[in-house]
């Protein structure tokens, strides 16, 4: 027997996939310049390769949009706001009746499920923005934690529902306006 192994380079097939995005300033890119300026960006230490780990948060994404959208939210088009584009994973009804819609974020992570999303600069930065967009309050995050508890229990799926204030949400907007004003006037630090 022959046995030959060797490790490659994912292809990158999820991203090449995605859906085109609108040209322009993205969340996404808003929220990494304000983490990084204020020491919550990644700080290198773990993974190796990064565009993997972001696929497998894509692939987990693209599969729940798939599966959530016959079952609880839609995918919404992207929509831009002061400037900024925007693109939640779904948008549904309040299945507890408190708002009329609930803003879906779909994650997988290799962090515990000891560390709360709310505890995540980037999760929080990215949803309060959703939700104030959407004109909601209310973000039901649907996390997968790869590595579980890391004490043994495997894979644990997990469901957040935040609320947030509007104080929060506005708080948290006057932060991303700054993050762009900053971003787009050259200081790219």
């Amino acid at each position: 027997m022959e046995l030959e192994i060797q490790d490659e380079k994912w292809p990158k097939t999820m991203f090449e996939d995605e859906e085109p995005r609108a040209e322009g300033i993205h969340l996404g890119e808003v929220i990494s310049h304000v983490a990084n300026r204020s020491g919550f960006g990644y700080r290198g230490d773990g993974f190796t390769d990064m565009e993997l780990t972001a696929e497998i948060g894509l692939l987990w994404e693209r599969a729940l949009s798939q599966i959530m959208r016959d079952k609880y939210a839609v995918r919404p088009p992207q929509i831009n706001v002061d400037g900024i584009w925007m693109s939640p994973d779904g948008i549904a009804p309040d299945p507890q009746g408190e708002v009329p819609l609930v803003v879906e974020e779909y994650k997988a992570t290799w962090k515990s499920v000891r560390t709360p999303p709310t505890d995540n600069f980037n999760y929080m930065a990215q949803v309060k923005s959703y939700c104030r967009a959407w004109d909601t309050r209310v973000a039901v995050m649907r996390i997968f934690h790869i590595m579980g508890d890391y004490k043994g229990s495997g894979p644990i799926y997990r469901v957040a529902r935040i609320v947030f204030t509007q104080k929060e949400l506005d708080d948290n907007w006057r932060m991303i306006l700054g993050g762009l004003e900053n971003l787009i006037g050259g200081d790219g630090t």
